[in-house]
């Protein structure tokens, strides 16, 4: 099996220590609380998400942290700041103040692709200290009804025996999107002309206006416009099978060998965050993702809660930028 697409594997390295991200975790887990710190938060608290409002990734954080305002005795305000795929939001962060009062709601197109694809002002290691992982986002291969293809084999065939005029839709250059149709053509042996928009739900409205033929993108996101005829589910990109569309088998049933993909978000704060605030808010949110309530609220969005410590979230970042790197390389993915 390709290393490239091994996630239960990457799951099970999680307890690595040698790794750049658990290095950086390490060295800010020894900053000094300040004197306060205990008593965290004292006023509302701003969680930046360099996503579009809309966005699976943003349903996501809006129904955590609105059930993280009551155990924590503050709102958290979700601000959405896009622009420069996301890069702007997450420097901001960056270049807060390590008090607990600004933090980033980041997927991993933002901390695992983008500084591979194109130059940012952060450092995803040295500038941020995960707390936490919020959920997954299982991702759906979807094609358009005019497309005479029901299966993944089927693709395959059109695309080979219609070189250059299938194209595929995504959110933008190195889009959870674009990551993943890049591991499907080098996995598959194909190739396909990208159509970038700006934004997955605007690319999800291109492919069912029928502008383009496929794309990948989160069930959430195309599941409206699936049960409403406009866009045809042919596979699920993660290992197993959602049941939420408990017959469609996954890429890598149908052909694919080894493929897994599926885009996480999680919720990192700036480097030097205190350990106690750092503690009380990766407690509280792991409390609040095993909460029968948030689990319906998010299934009923196409999402899977993803509860992970924030050591076990440093190394998953790191190995997860590493394999980023290696796919934007392989696919040759550059900034526009």
């Amino acid at each position: 099996m390709n290393h490239c697409f091994d996630t239960a594997g990457r799951r099970l390295r999680a307890g690595l220590a040698a790794s750049l991200f658990g290095v950086a975790a390490l060295a800010t887990a020894l900053t000094p609380a300040p004197a306060g710190a205990q008593a965290w938060p004292q006023r509302p608290v701003t969680l930046v998400t360099p996503l579009a409002t809309g966005s699976a990734s943003d349903v996501a954080l809006r129904i955590v942290i609105e059930r993280l305002a009551g155990p924590l005795g503050q709102p958290l305000v979700m601000e959405n700041q896009t622009g420069a795929s996301g890069a702007i939001g997450a420097e901001k962060v960056a270049r807060a103040a390590p008090d607990g009062y600004t933090l980033c709601g980041c997927n991993n197109a933002i901390l695992g692709v983008l500084p591979h694809v194109r130059k940012v002002g952060y450092d995803p290691a040295a500038q941020f200290r995960p707390v936490g992982m919020v959920a997954v986002l299982p991702t759906v291969l979807v094609v358009h009804p005019s497309l005479p293809v029901n299966n993944v084999r089927e693709l395959l065939d059109y695309v080979k025996a219609n070189p250059g005029k299938v194209s595929y839709s995504t959110g933008g250059v190195g889009s959870p999107q674009h990551i993943a149709m890049a591991m499907f053509e080098s996995g598959a042996g194909v190739k396909m002309m990208h159509v970038p928009y700006k934004g997955a739900s605007p690319a999800a409205v291109g492919l069912a206006a029928g502008e383009v033929q496929v794309m990948f993108n989160a069930i959430g996101t195309v599941l409206p416009l699936v049960k409403a005829g406009k866009l045809r589910p042919i596979a699920v990109a993660g290992a197993q099978r959602t049941p939420i569309l408990p017959d469609l088998p996954t890429v890598a049933e149908s052909g694919v060998a080894g493929y897994d993909y599926a885009s996480w978000i999680g919720i990192v704060a700036p480097a030097g965050t205190p350990d106690p605030v750092v503690q009380r808010l990766s407690e509280q949110l792991a409390r609040v993702l095993k909460s029968p309530d948030t689990i319906a609220r998010l299934s009923e969005n196409g999402i899977d809660p993803f509860v992970m410590t924030p050591q076990q979230m440093a190394t998953y970042m790191a190995d997860d930028y590493r394999r980023m790197g290696e796919v934007v390389k392989r696919a040759g993915i550059e900034a526009e």
